[in-house]
């Protein structure tokens, strides 16, 4: 199964020109030009930090045209640097407005900042790109997925056998699983929320021997509520026991696998939810995954991930035990509920499918980390580690230990008494663990450095404000 077919499930507990005309002079190319089918390799091939290199060449080169710059933009972008990224892409389009691989980045950062709409209007003109089209359709189906009109997904579909069989490819699995999940469902629209609201309190609850996961009950089809675990690391809306989907008579569909955490692929297959509850509003037409991960063996529970979380803005207060829900469209009742004089740190919050904060981990430089509320340590790319970290450290300072996650336990490398900077914040003393972050980063097709979990979190009043892309973490009164 490709790589990229595998469904994702993060877990502790992702300027014109078609080719730049030769020199009238004579003489070969401009060398950005001779780069571009080699950077397009090396973004195919998920190879982020060679093709940020390669993409600094190109953009060094004042002779580059529209399209390498584009190809450059959108390996920028996969490095993490989404406001670089978006300037030069924007620049593109403003030269060619029908770039391809500039619409292709354009729309995932309208998909990292929470806009749905705008993702899908540049996603579809990104289709038509000669390397990239995989991708687009990709991130296309998945913007529309969230959005949740059913009839779009149908005629994504059918625009991508089209695109694959002219390319004489078959069509993805993760097409054929969504396709089957939401056959029945034409007319409708997934997600669908019912009721209206100001302000939700949500009773938080922990449960031994992981206190330090914090879940909410949710009602599902009118059977009664169960407990699921809040996980912003996971990238869909919700995953459920084998149990509880017995429990609830679910019938199953499609075939893929989770990836994480662990040594083992847990079995992953689909359902879809007539109703989950959450206080006094509900959700209709809720497709779900079905998964025996590690958490999960012998339990009838779920986790939450971040395409439930994203609906809202956010405050997750441990101390107080509740999780306050606010309406998107209303932003000034999460500002209002800030204690403004008693913020440590207020960062931009990206959605890279799962939620990602720009984080410096023992004075490395600055890059992209999951923020994940259900993992108990921190994790670090192993080939980030050995570039800026190792060669720095006392090697009694690193020493074997094992860690559990939704593929059971895996043996790796921790690193004790590392720094951790999130903006202005910095927490010390902190474990992290060496991990290779290329089995998740492939997956969603950018350069991630490593994860932080909810050490980091906890200890302060967590905000994620999904409107305007922002952590904001408030420091607790003195008593």
């Amino acid at each position: 199964m490709d790589k990229r077919d595998r469904t994702v499930c993060l877990l502790l507990a992702i300027f014109f020109f078609l080719g730049q005309s030769p020199d009238p002079r004579g003489g070969p190319p401009a060398a950005s030009e001779k780069d571009v089918s080699r950077l397009e390799k090396l973004i195919l091939s998920d190879s982020f930090r060679d093709a940020e290199r390669t993409a600094a060449e190109v953009l060094a080169d004042p002779a580059a045209g529209a399209r390498a710059r584009a190809v450059a933009g959108l390996a920028v972008l996969k490095a993490g640097r989404v406001l670089e990224a978006a300037s030069i892409l924007d620049q593109v389009v403003a030269l060619e407005p029908r770039n391809p691989e500039a619409h292709l980045g354009l729309g995932r950062i309208a998909w990292i900042r929470n806009d749905m709409d705008l993702a899908i209007a540049h996603l579809r003109q990104a289709v038509p790109s000669a390397a990239f089209y995989g991708e687009a359709l990709r991130q296309l189906w998945r913007a529309a997925w969230d959005r949740g009109v059913v009839a779009d997904l149908f005629e994504i579909y059918k625009t991508a056998e089209e695109r694959y069989a002219r390319e004489g490819r078959p069509l993805p699995s993760w097409f054929t699983n969504g396709l089957g999940q939401v056959r029945g469902l034409a007319g409708k629209r997934l997600f669908e929320m019912e009721g209206r609201f100001e302000h939700l309190e949500i009773p938080l609850v922990t449960a031994e021997p992981r206190a330090r996961i914090r879940m909410i009950a949710l009602g599902l089809n009118g059977k009664g509520e169960y407990l699921f675990d809040i996980d912003s690391a996971a990238a869909d809306f919700l995953t459920v026991s084998p149990l509880l989907a017995d429990e609830l008579g679910l019938a199953l569909t499609g075939s893929s696998t989770a990836t994480g955490v662990g040594t083992m692929e847990p079995a992953v297959r689909f359902a879809v939810l007539d109703r989950v509850e959450l206080g006094p509003i509900a959700f209709r037409n809720v497709p779900v995954m079905v998964s025996d991960i590690r958490t999960f063996r012998g339990l009838k529970k779920g986790l939450l991930g971040t395409a439930l979380l994203k609906r809202f803005n956010v405050t997750i207060d441990v101390e107080a035990k509740v999780m306050d829900l606010y309406p998107l469209e209303r932003p000034e009742l999460l500002a209002g509920a800030i204690n403004r004089p008693a913020v440590a740190a207020d960062v931009p919050l990206y959605l890279f499918d799962a939620t990602t904060v720009e984080a410096s981990l023992g004075g490395a430089p600055a890059a992209l980390y999951i923020l994940d509320s259900a993992a108990a340590t921190h994790l670090v790319d192993g080939a980030f580690f050995d570039e800026h970290l190792r060669s720095r450290l006392d090697p009694a300072k690193i020493r074997s230990s094992m860690i559990q996650g939704a593929g059971g336990a895996e043996n790796v490398n921790q690193i004790d008494g590392l720094s951790i900077a999130l903006g202005p914040l910095v927490l010390e003393g902190q474990t992290v663990h060496e991990f290779p972050m290329e089995r998740l980063n492939t997956i969603g097709g950018r350069y991630l450095a490593g994860l932080v979990g909810n050490r980091l979190l906890w200890p302060y009043r967590v905000h994620m404000d999904f409107r305007a892309g922002r952590l904001i973490l408030e420091r607790r009164p003195a008593d």
